[in-house]
């Protein structure tokens, strides 16, 4: 363990307060309870209920009071209309917890009695459509609906998506990574069969005759090399060229067009999690900023300004510079190994994020990879994936999934680290993936369930 990483508070509320707050306002009922929990690590938890009530004289408040208690439990709203908690006793500032505005629930897929958890998830970079994947290798690809705000309720708009779905099943097991190519209109996946696809990701008109909704979809391209399991992908330029890590040591650079393997730079013991960007400013080994040119015709000019961060199972990281070809630079193994189940660069702020299995998160500043600028936890549970956030004020953030099924972005510059807001609405379920498209968070989670979260 890293005993000077910090210690970040956990706020809960119980998961069906929003339905609470909007049954009080339509007047079904007049007043209700719900709960409130925070916790710390190593100290003493505090738990609080919270009874609702409509205000006598103004009938769109709703009067909240803390009725019992066993600490100092504020709920207030906040300047943006979200619920904000407070528990000064274990040091936590007004947090908001955030509802979502949507979910997309495939009743086939979600239904409480027995949910297929979504293992690899994505949305497409124009936000029109999303895809999920599962143990059994299946991907279901679905449209979005348009949101346009103010949401006026904390209730989210539930949207059914049973009979709207695409179909594949490209791998004979478990769905491990979903990317969509820039155009929207593709889709890469990758298994726990050692298997890449390419897969078509155009929706049916809904409007023609007979849509073609529920049709199988089947890959235009299957790639073969690695020898585990394949663990992340990533896609270049306009993806004819694509990356992909996995338990067998290695990084590949596959040409799309013919499906092979352009090249292959091993890494120091299997890849558990990976994130493509530009290449710093200034390589951490000192060598010329410039690769040689490449030789192979199938490569993508973009190709050799691209770097890998690659989090590996023995807990360190490395970077592979795509340009050279090569590995340029191994960060020391932790004291506990823990593997890095996720990572992600963010070359614009120069900063890398990378989680591990026992819930310890550092970032890094990549000009000087040796020391990270500092390293946080919750509670000791899987960090599944992240994503960085750029708010509107320039504070850059990150979105945390995690296996606790308890999701938050956390502030990490200029001010942090520090948990800005939570993000409710999963029942102890856990969240493995979120996906950051412009200011809006979205996650997929073991309930079957995606939510989207206005922020």
């Amino acid at each position: 363990m890293n005993t000077s990483a910090l210690t970040l508070p956990v706020v809960t509320i119980q998961h069906t307060f929003a339905e609470v707050i909007q049954e009080i306002q339509d007047g079904v009922i007049a007043s209700e309870n719900f709960w409130v929990s925070c916790y710390k690590k190593s100290e003493t938890s505090v738990h609080a209920k919270i009874n609702a009530e409509l205000d006598e004289h103004n009938r769109n408040l709703v009067n909240l009071t803390t009725i019992e208690e066993k600490g100092d439990v504020e709920v207030s709203v906040g300047p943006t209309g979200n619920y904000r908690v407070t528990c000064k006793s274990l040091g936590i500032p007004p947090t908001e917890v955030v509802t979502p505005i949507q979910e997309y629930k495939d009743e086939e897929r979600s239904n409480s009695t027995r949910p297929h958890r979504i293992t690899a998830f994505d949305v497409s970079p124009d936000c029109s459509r999303y895809a999920t994947g599962y143990l059994d290798g299946t991907i279901f690809l679905y449209p979005t609906t348009p949101f346009k705000p103010p949401h006026k309720s904390f209730l989210p708009d539930t949207i059914e998506t049973t009979k709207t779905k695409q179909q594949s099943r490209p791998h004979v097991a478990q769905t491990t990574s979903l990317k969509f190519f820039p155009s929207s209109r593709v889709l890469l996946s990758s298994g726990l069969d050692f298997t890449l696809t390419i897969l078509p990701a155009d929706l049916p008109d809904p409007s023609a005759q007979a849509p073609s909704y529920g049709a199988r979809i089947s890959p235009a391209r299957t790639m073969r090399a690695h020898t585990r399991m394949i663990t992340d992908t990533a896609i270049i330029a306009v993806g004819r060229n694509v990356v992909s890590s996995s338990l067998d040591a290695t990084i590949k650079l596959w040409d799309v067009s013919s499906g092979d393997v352009i090249s292959s730079i091993t890494a120091q013991g299997g890849v558990s999690s990976m994130s493509l960007g530009d290449r710093p400013p200034a390589p951490p080994d000192g060598e010329e900023p410039t690769p040689p040119i490449a030789t192979d015709a199938r490569e993508v000019p973009e190709t050799s300004a691209k770097v890998i961060f690659g989090g590996l199972e023995n807990g360190s990281f490395q970077m592979f510079d795509l340009g050279f070809k090569k590995s340029v630079y191994t960060s020391p193994k932790p004291s506990v190994r823990s593997s890095l189940s996720s990572i992600v660069y963010l070359q614009s702020a120069n900063l890398l994020a990378t989680g591990s299995s026992s819930g310890l998160i550092s970032i890094y500043d990549t000009r000087s990879l040796a020391t990270p600028l500092t390293s946080f936890r919750r509670l000791d549970t899987t960090v599944e994936q992240m994503a960085f956030r750029n708010s509107l004020n320039g504070e850059v953030q990150l979105a945390v999934a995690t296996s606790d099924g308890l999701p938050y972005i956390a502030s990490v510059v200029p001010e942090g680290p520090s948990v800005l807001t939570e993000l409710i609405g999963v029942d102890c379920d856990s969240v493995r993936n979120v996906t950051v498209r412009g200011t809006d968070v979205w996650c997929a989670s073991d309930d079957g369930i995606v939510r989207r979260y206005a922020l």
